[in-house]
């Protein structure tokens, strides 16, 4: 391996498992490389599609590159085998879809699901991506990340407003994800969509300080209702719990 090869390849593990996009100064401190070295490798990384400069241009994060292999990797693979019955299971106890994403920063992307056989029902799409900082699926990785990979969130998508109801202040966007930390799971009421609720709650694995994955169960506001999704909430723990004891299991480690 050469030198450059070698140094390139270490800063881009210290970019996939730092906690929050790192800056220049602090992957030539992890590293022990001079500024001016590592300036140079991050845009070989960055031009190759392996590393991405965040919005404002101080940090870096994981590059087109890697978010595509990170959807065909191994342990999505193995998600969506596992998950796939528990999803169609959730679906036929709720009535409503459910769905699985996995974290794409600074996105989470569905790469499982099980619509609901109602024809009015929400309607979630393998591939179909959006912003961690908005619904309750964003919040369910958010609320169990650091506060380092929280604020790095909501400078890489700001808050926007979607609906009426979609909270855009950050004291109250923060203080929610604490409430939702110690309630074990995040709930939307027409945050995202006017006439769609939803419940998520995060799948953990032994070797990751970030939520694997999500498990969100949908449906329209007028059947999806907010006393039927805190009813809903125990049963959706509990089959959250089986994924996460498994992906925390010895045999995957």
């Amino acid at each position: 391996m050469t030198r450059t090869l070698s140094r390139g390849l270490a800063l881009l593990s210290e970019i996939l498992d730092a906690d929050a996009p790192p800056t220049l100064t602090e992957l030539a401190l992890q590293t022990g490389l001079s500024k001016a070295t590592v300036s140079r490798l991050l845009a070989t990384l960055v031009e190759a599609g392996f590393a991405a400069q965040t919005p404002g241009g101080q940090t870096y994060s994981a590059g087109p590159s890697i978010a595509r292999w990170l959807r065909t990797s191994p342990l999505e693979a193995l998600l969506t085998q596992q998950a796939t019955p528990v999803l169609s299971e959730l679906r036929d106890l709720s009535g409503e879809t459910s769905v699985l994403c996995v974290p794409v920063w600074p996105d989470r992307v569905c790469i499982a699901r099980s619509l609901s056989t109602s024809p009015i029902r929400a309607q979630k799409t393998i591939g179909e991506n959006g912003p961690l900082t908005r619904g309750c699926s964003g919040r369910a990785f958010l609320a169990f990340a650091t506060e380092r990979y929280v604020d790095a969130a909501l400078q890489a998508r700001p808050l926007v407003r979607m609906t009426d109801t979609s909270i855009v202040d950050v004291d109250r966007f923060l203080a929610r994800l604490r409430a939702e930390r110690e309630l074990g799971y995040t709930m939307s009421t027409g945050g995202t969509y006017p006439d769609m609720n939803g419940i998520a709650v995060p799948i953990f694995a032994a070797s990751s300080t970030l939520p694997i994955a999500v498990i969100n169960v949908s449906g329209p506001s007028a059947r999806w209702t907010k006393p039927a999704m805190e009813r809903f909430a125990p049963t959706l723990k509990e089959h959250a719990a089986q994924l996460t004891a498994y992906f925390t299991s010895e045999r995957l480690s």
